[in-house]
């Protein structure tokens, strides 16, 4: 007979199991997620800001500017 497992999740950091309530198995994975989150999302905003740029010249060049 098979045996029920608990309801759980596993931690984005360490993958160990955890409770399915929690975001985080312990303290130093949540400071480490939050770094890594914090890294990622200024990664993303650098890429947003460097395609404007890019649209940017862009434009200005099919208009003449350069």
């Amino acid at each position: 007979m098979a045996e029920r497992i608990v309801q759980h999740k596993h931690c984005p950091v360490c993958s160990k199991a955890m409770a399915a309530s929690r975001t985080t198995c312990s303290v130093e994975c949540q400071a480490s997620h939050e770094v890594t989150q914090r890294s990622k999302k200024r990664t993303l905003y650098l890429f947003y800001a460097a395609m404007v740029v890019l649209a940017i010249v862009m434009a200005l060049q099919l208009a003449g500017g350069f």
